[in-house]
């Protein structure tokens, strides 16, 4: 999906500016005509933007300090405060600078008699759309404290699940980080030492002793270029992602993965029935509800799915059968779908379901990390044993030599 930025009247007459987000500049005028809008100019917010923010894109809220504002929010929004000194004081105890800003500016807005929901997607463009779309619910509905509980609970649980993740890879990334580091200082420090060593032994050198050399030549006189090329190529990737085909191909290439692919599929699904769960719990329509969680899904081919049945559903179809029909989630999500829409207890149904892939992403990780940690080591085994053999074979052969001599 791409942002887009907009100048728009409101059907009182009043001229509004925001962000939406969509495929197209035609679905994102659609949309808002559709939430009574008259678009007057829109533009993709990061066309003609070089800089580096702009191809890294703006730094998102982290899912742990969202939860804590919400708890926050909740809390003083039950005390009976004003809203806008409940946002003001929230900004305050925010470590957060970038969200301090946000909820100061959206703080300023209510006080000059702007909506809540239309301030953050004004003012927050690293602001989750689950957020301000289940936000906006809770304003038309006048829940605004129980959707920020709510909200507290689940940005909670995704930092949670997300945190186990995270603690899993530090082992095996520490040991490749050191694997790596040890083997840039060998290479820049150590070898050219024993370079001169080799080299007066004359003759010709063994193979892996002239490639470590090689090796070591390249990054002790073309390191400027190696940090070049892999900037590069992280920049061109980036860049790369914000065509669709690319995009889709890359997403649908990392569900293909052994092992991985298993860990990559069950956690979209988990976000997707987590963040379904309380968006229907917040009162959303369906269509809407779906369109937004399209849009919180990490895979961008299971969210493109996912965003493709919004038009089933507004035609009366089934969530279970339009997921159904775009074979892109599992069979088991689909069936506990179907199950919670025909016993009208689908907030729950998909908390269960959220539940049971969160668990499924766990396992899933813990296993492809035992398999990682034996590989790392055999890997890191077969570097020593390189660079040992690069060093010492010189040393045999001329041992070799003078034995011959004798």
């Amino acid at each position: 999906m791409k942002t887009f930025a907009y100048h728009a009247r409101t059907a009182s007459g009043s001229e509004v500016d925001g962000v939406t987000s969509a495929n197209t500049v035609d679905e994102a005028i659609a949309g808002l005509r559709a939430g009574g809008l008259v678009v007057a100019s829109i533009k993709e917010e990061n066309e003609g933007q070089n800089d580096v923010r702009g191809i890294l894109g703006p730094r998102k809220a982290k899912d742990k300090t969202l939860s804590v504002i919400c708890s926050q929010l909740a809390i003083i929004m039950k005390s009976g405060l004003p809203l806008p000194r409940a946002l003001r004081m929230v900004a305050e105890q925010t470590t957060d600078h970038a969200l301090e800003r946000v909820f100061n500016d959206v703080a300023d807005d209510i006080t000059a008699g702007a909506g809540l929901a239309d301030s953050f997607v004004r003012h927050g463009s690293n602001l989750p759309a689950t957020f301000i779309e289940t936000v906006r619910a809770g304003e038309e509905s006048g829940n605004l404290d129980v959707v920020f509980d709510n909200l507290a609970e689940y940005y909670d649980k995704s930092a949670k699940a997300s945190g186990k993740v995270k603690s899993a890879m530090i082992y095996p990334s520490f040991v490749l980080g050191v694997a790596v580091i040890v083997v840039i200082v060998i290479m820049v420090f150590a070898v050219p030492t024993f370079k001169s060593t080799f080299e007066s032994f004359g003759g010709e050198l063994p193979v892996p002793t002239q490639v470590m050399i090689n090796v070591s030549n390249f990054m002790v006189n073309w390191w400027p270029l190696l940090i070049g090329i892999v900037v590069g190529l992280i920049v061109a990737f980036r860049l790369a992602l914000r065509n669709d085909s690319f995009h889709m191909a890359c997403s649908r290439l990392a569900l293909r993965l052994p092992v991985f692919g298993k860990i990559i599929a069950s956690g979209s699904t988990a976000q997707f029935a987590s963040t379904m769960s309380m968006m229907v719990h917040a009162g959303l329509a369906m269509p809407k509800a779906v369109e937004v969680c399209s849009r919180s899904i990490a895979n961008y081919s299971m969210a493109a799915s996912l965003g493709s049945v919004v038009g089933e559903l507004e035609a009366g179809h089934s969530l279970a059968g339009s997921l159904r029909r775009t074979q892109a989630y599992p069979a088991l999500a689909c069936e506990m779908v179907e199950v919670g829409e025909e016993t009208g207890s689908l907030h729950n149904t998909l908390g269960v379901l959220a539940d049971y892939y969160d668990n499924e992403t766990a396992t899933a990780t813990e296993r492809a990390l035992s398999l990682l940690e034996p590989i790392t080591i055999v890997l890191l085994a077969g570097i020593v044993v390189m660079i040992l053999l690069a060093v010492y074979l010189p040393m045999f052969s001329i041992y070799g030599s003078f034995n011959s001599t004798l």
